[in-house]
């Protein structure tokens, strides 16, 4: 379970997964793209939240500032300065920001959208597993 909540915290940073040039190394995104595709997925996500939870736009948009705080810290685990730990520690780091970010959000939700709430994070993890696995499998994603 706590593999599944890091997998999902780190997917939820990284979006779209690094293309492999035809060179064989991967892709790297300067900074300022990389924070452009982690917008995008913030914007995609809380989007989706919104709509799978009928949220009010006074809640969706207190959702979206609560969304956009964690990933400020998610992103900070993930810059190299802060990698130099131990990964475990960096790991437990990261479930711990994504517990928190999930224990806010249901904080600001009725008992309804929480339940709706804990099967989005339950099919969203659902699909990450599956992607990891197809990617595990050589599917050249």
């Amino acid at each position: 379970m706590k593999r599944i909540i890091f997998v999902s915290a780190l997917l939820l940073l990284a979006g779209a997964s690094a293309a492999q040039p035809s060179g064989g190394r991967p892709y790297r995104a300067n900074p300022e793209e990389r924070q452009k595709m982690m917008e995008q997925n913030r914007a995609k996500r809380n989007a989706e939240l919104r709509e799978a939870l009928s949220l009010s736009p006074d809640v969706a948009s207190r959702v979206d500032s609560v969304n956009g705080k964690y990933d400020l810290q998610q992103q900070e685990l993930m810059k190299p300065e802060s990698r130099g730990g131990e990964r475990g520690a960096m790991r437990t780091q990261a479930e711990n920001i994504q517990k928190a970010r999930e224990a806010e959000v249901k904080s600001l939700l009725t008992e309804e959208q929480r339940v709706k709430y804990d099967k989005w994070l339950a099919d969203r993890r659902q699909q990450q597993q599956q992607q990891q696995q197809r990617r595990g499998r050589g599917a050249g994603y």
